[in-house]
């Protein structure tokens, strides 16, 4: 917990900087909350689940296929990351898959 009280201390710096309509310092807060969040998570083993490649269903949820120039079965697209801590998924990284290429004419129509 002593970890995450200076994510709490930056959250509510950028929380005062947005009731005070300071846009950039808002987002600089922001950014700022989430490195110090990331960064505490990371030092307790979060790690965030690989997407590059084949999907994988141990740690993939796969939400949609759709046509790709990709190979089949590849992660092209992350729609949510997914994140492990040890050899626990906490949750599936939701992410959409390849499919094979559409031909053209390939409707059935003449």
């Amino acid at each position: 917990m002593k970890e995450l009280l200076p994510v709490v201390d930056d959250l509510e710096r950028a929380l005062e900087a947005a009731s005070q309509h300071e846009e950039a310092k808002l987002e600089d807060g922001v950014r700022l909350v989430h490195r110090a969040l990331r960064d505490a998570l990371a030092r307790e083993g979060l790690v965030e689940i690989e997407t590059d490649g084949r999907f994988d269903p141990h740690v993939h949820e796969a939400l949609l296929s759709q046509p790709s120039d990709a190979d089949e079965g590849s992660v092209i697209e992350v729609v949510q990351k997914g994140y492990s801590l040890g050899d626990r998924v906490l949750r599936p990284a939701r992410v959409v898959v390849a499919a094979p290429k559409e031909t053209p004419g390939g409707d059935g129509h003449q």
